[in-house]
């Protein structure tokens, strides 16, 4: 065990089972909020290029494989961030890569709003665009779940997830109804330019993970920072041994994920991230403009764009809860993803009038899903592999979520009609059911909500 050390009479304190009793007070939300925040802006860039079809399609002159190849360009480069971000959030810290993500995130999407003319110049800068913004998610969703306390930990991640990336996605739509009709498809991005804004105060208020200071030995700094976090125990932490576990992979290994202990969960993992995020982002980056081609309005057909991804945080919860419920979390995570194949095949036929409510419930079950998944993932993997696992894991399923536009955009070109895209959708989704079921459970695994056995 390693160990911080004041005096050889001290008692000694678990670091881990510290974090994990700690009761929920200011210091973890504050923490969460600013997590929220730069999730919030990673969802609201991810999801805005979907927004901006109706307007630059008939500018540009394009294709339906070159919108689904404008749409998937930004899903490219957070694939790449996401692969590598891991591997320095393991050995450089969660806080310096986060901050270098919001910063490129922020300039870049102030660049397209200012320079992109075409779609060569759109794809080049939202492709470095998706590589900053790729650094985000995972170090987060690892930052998140490093704080959060054992007895609320589904909760917490959950809810300020929710807050954060979801409420982001949700808000692109309705911000995009209101901006674009007024100041055109640029002022989407310079919007999302606000984000540096957001960056100068993280460099003040950010600190880095208590978890990753323990594991650097770092331990004034950790003593410091469990005082924010139980301040009742202040002046114990100040003269206890701290004990962090002993590493059991190198910081950073990529090959540790594929070591006996991991390489089955790990290919489990980046098989189901895949196809749900291919059915996912298929579904969110062509609703709108498959709405509107029905004769569905600009504004309702973003409204529908927001309501599917705001739906997705109540489908979270109750598979969830289910999961708890029921006693089996594999099995939860299936019935979801199947009720979310079925709602996509409903959408394939809908009328106007019922399809308010099959986006409701594919939003919940075809992107909610996702959320139980990536904290399952984050929970699974030691400290010190932990983000580089997040990472790579979001990497692989973000090939994913690029091939689901482009794919079905080809397949629209293909077939005239978006009949043939949502069978492939749904049929992703069948797949990552029946995969769920190859997933080891997790010895470690905390019990909640989120992750029934």
């Amino acid at each position: 065990m390693a160990q911080g050390t004041p005096s050889s009479s001290a008692m000694r304190i678990d670091l881990l089972e510290t974090l994990q009793s700690a009761p929920l007070g200011a210091f973890h939300v504050r923490l969460a909020i600013l997590l929220a925040l730069i999730l919030w802006f990673d969802g609201y860039d991810l999801y805005n290029a979907a927004y901006i079809v109706h307007d630059v399609a008939p500018l540009w002159h394009l294709s339906p494989s070159q919108i689904g190849l404008m749409l998937s360009c930004g899903l490219a480069g957070f694939a790449i961030g996401s692969a590598v971000c891991g591997l320095f959030g393991d050995r450089l810290g969660r806080r310096r890569v986060l901050l270098a993500g919001v910063w490129g995130a922020g300039a870049m999407s102030l660049a397209i709003g200012l320079f992109a003319d075409s779609l060569g110049a759109f794809i080049g800068l939202r492709l470095v665009m998706g590589v900053s913004l790729g650094l985000l998610m995972p170090i987060a969703i690892t930052y998140i779940n490093e704080i959060a306390p054992k007895r609320v930990a589904n909760v917490f991640t959950i809810g300020f997830f929710s807050l954060g990336w979801i409420g982001g996605a949700t808000c692109s739509g309705f911000i995009a109804a209101w901006l674009s009709p007024r100041y055109g498809w640029h002022s989407l991005y310079l919007f999302g330019g606000l984000a540096v804004l957001l960056a100068l105060v993280l460099q003040f208020a950010l600190p880095e993970s208590v978890s990753f200071l323990g594991s650097r030995g770092r331990w004034d700094e950790v003593r410091a920072q469990l005082a924010r976090f139980w301040p009742a125990r202040a002046e114990e932490f100040r003269r206890a041994t701290l004990v962090a576990p002993e590493p059991t992979a190198r910081a950073g290994s990529l090959a540790a994920l594929f070591s006996a202990q991991y390489r089955g969960k790990t290919f489990c993992f980046w098989g189901m991230g895949a196809l749900s995020l291919f059915s996912s982002y298929g579904l969110s980056g062509w609703l709108p403009t498959i709405l509107i081609a029905r004769g569905v309005t600009m504004t309702s057909s973003f409204a529908f764009g927001s309501l599917l991804v705001f739906a997705s945080a109540f489908g979270s919860l109750v598979t969830g809860f289910a999961a708890d419920r029921i006693g089996n979390r594999r099995l939860a995570m299936s019935v979801a993803w199947l009720l979310g194949t079925a709602a996509i095949a409903m959408l394939a036929r809908s009328g106007h009038g019922s399809v308010f409510w099959i986006v409701v419930v594919a939003g919940m079950f075809v992107i909610g899903t996702q959320t139980v998944l990536n904290n399952l993932v984050a929970v699974s993997y030691p400290t010190e592999i932990r983000s580089t696992g997040v990472g790579v894991f979001l990497g692989v399923a973000r090939i994913g979520a690029m091939c689901g536009p482009a794919i079905s955009g080809v397949l629209q070109q293909q077939t005239g009609g978006p009949g043939a895209m949502f069978f492939v959708l749904g049929l992703a989704l069948v797949i990552a059911a029946a995969l769920v079921f190859f997933v080891v459970v997790p010895k470690n695994l905390p019990r909640g909500s989120a992750f029934g056995h």
